[in-house]
């Protein structure tokens, strides 16, 4: 077993990402508890319940970008790709030299523990003059918490003057991503999350004067979303999550209010089984809209 303990800089490139924000994390495919009070007793800087829990299954992630590159027949497209675990799968229409182009790639993952996502791809490209192959290796760069620059490398097949030919293949894009929820067999009608009553979303909204009651829902909301996505971008290389956590300040002012949470986490990698421990704090800031807290940063 080994133990890290991670700076704010670590952790924003560290594949210990998911050790860190499994920490977090309270949503589906996990299970949340909340600790008894007298085993929370310890924590002196403790000023909420400390929480539990296991994560049994990542989610999918979806990409939305826009890439350039070459073959000249691909210099500007725009795109989708899907990837749950180690599986992928993009599709893309682009402008080059030819005209419109479509293309479709198939991604591997492999479960190696590296500070950033990497790929290995092969795909076809569809225009006016055929259908071309190409294969390239990948990685998916960490902008922040839905950001990502996608890089890709490798060869592609095309024509110089009428003639195929092997060309490089190169490209490079910036995405939004997002967590999504795919069904597996067994699966009945979606739960509804506790949570989706407790921050405010699913209510009314009547104006009224800032709540700091409501903080921890705004809170809960706004790690689990942040999480899921962390979780989902290295799902391919960490299983089995455990994690606790719990606030350690919370400081309202009129509209605005900011939260810092302590967390531990766990994971175990999927190459190797090697058990993985990190912990840290993370801060986040809020604004009272009249009807709930907005979150307006997060630093980690």
């Amino acid at each position: 077993m080994r133990r890290v303990w991670c700076s704010a800089a670590t952790v924003r490139v560290a594949a210990l990402t998911v050790a860190l924000t499994v920490a977090l994390l309270a949503g589906p495919g996990a299970a949340l508890a909340q600790v008894p009070a007298d085993a929370a007793a310890g924590l002196e800087d403790a000023v909420g319940p400390m929480m539990e829990g296991a994560i049994d299954r990542a989610p999918a992630s979806v990409t939305v970008s826009l890439h350039g590159g070459l073959p000249a027949y691909r210099s500007v497209g725009a795109g989708v790709a899907l990837r749950a675990d180690q599986f992928g799968l993009a599709v893309r229409g682009s402008w080059g030299s030819v005209g419109a182009a479509f293309g479709a790639q198939a991604r591997w993952y492999p479960p190696l523990p590296a500070p950033i996502p990497l790929f290995l791809g092969l795909g076809i490209d569809a225009h006016g003059g055929g259908a071309l192959p190409h294969a390239v290796a990948g990685a998916q760069l960490p902008l922040g918490p839905n950001w990502r620059l996608d890089l890709e490398a490798g060869a592609a097949r095309a024509r110089l003057a009428g003639e195929p030919v092997w060309a490089p293949h190169l490209s490079l894009g910036i995405g939004f991503a997002f967590a999504v929820d795919l069904p597996s067999p067994g699966d009945g009608p979606a739960a509804r999350p506790a949570s989706a009553a407790r921050d405010g979303t699913a209510a009314p909204c009547v104006p009224g004067e800032p709540d700091p009651s409501l903080l921890a829902a705004a809170v809960d909301a706004s790690v689990r979303a942040f999480v899921r996505d962390g979780v989902a971008l290295y799902g391919n290389a960490y299983r089995d999550l455990r994690y606790r956590y719990w606030l350690a300040e919370q400081l309202a002012d009129g509209d605005q209010a900011t939260v810092r949470i302590r967390f531990e986490g766990s994971a175990r990698a999927v190459l190797g089984g090697e058990l993985v421990e990190a912990s840290g704090t993370a801060e986040a800031s809020y604004r009272w809209t009249g009807c709930r807290w907005r979150q307006t940063s997060l630093r980690y």
